[in-house]
């Protein structure tokens, strides 16, 4: 008796692990979707790049933070176009 008990106990404790692990597993991909959309939206791509062209402008080394904001720009548009 207290060893089937037990054994329940432990099932059940093996079963509500696995429904949380799974449950992690959904909401971290959710999370990647998510940012995946908003990543991928024009306005945040400008705005991202707007942000980088204003720093080239007002720094001491402008073709540097440009060459960066640039790079930025063209990294984050091509890693969203092959997600």
């Amino acid at each position: 008796m207290f060893l089937s008990k037990e054994l329940r106990s432990v099932e059940q404790s093996h079963l509500d692990y696995t429904r949380v692990r799974n449950d992690a597993h959904q909401a971290m991909d959710d999370v990647k979707h998510k940012s995946r959309l908003i990543m991928a939206k024009p306005s945040v791509l400008l705005g991202m790049f707007g942000y980088g062209a204003f720093k080239g402008v007002t720094t001491s080394n402008p073709e540097s933070k440009r060459k960066h904001a640039l790079i930025t720009f063209a990294r984050t548009a091509f890693f969203n176009f092959i997600a």
